[in-house]
Parts: C-alpha cells; sequence; structure tokens
C-alpha cells in the first residue's frame, strides 16, 4: 500500500443524513463508493481523508482511520 493511501471507515447513523450527503454536491464528491447507511470502508488519499475529517462530522458522520 502506497504511503499517501489510507484506508477508512465511513459510519453514516441513519437514512435523514444519508439523503443529505447524496443530495448535496460538495459532500457527494468526496467518497467514490455508493454510501449506504451503516459502515463503509474506503481507500482514499491524504486530500480526500482531511476534506472527510472537515466536511463530514458536522453531519454527525462518523470517520475512523483503520
Amino acid at each position: 500500500m502506497k504511503a499517501n493511501i489510507k484506508q477508512v471507515k465511513i459510519v453514516i447513523p441513519n437514512e435523514v443524513i444519508l439523503k443529505r450527503v447524496n443530495s448535496t454536491p460538495t459532500l457527494k464528491r468526496l467518497s467514490k463508493l455508493n454510501l449506504v447507511v451503516g459502515e463503509n470502508t474506503e481507500n482514499v488519499n491524504h486530500y480526500q481523508f482531511s476534506e472527510m475529517k472537515r466536511m463530514y462530522p458536522i453531519l454527525g458522520i462518523d470517520i475512523i482511520e483503520l
């Protein structure tokens, strides 16, 4: 695995927050996955990780580095 690639777990607590992420272009572009309620695991680079850590906690989404 490259040094600047991290594996993160994105935990979306409910359907309302998921709908908000999918309807907001700025939030939708942060993840390449088709996100679902619950745990989502994705490999991201440093820039994507920093943007996720900045934007997702505002909505109540947990980001956990694995």
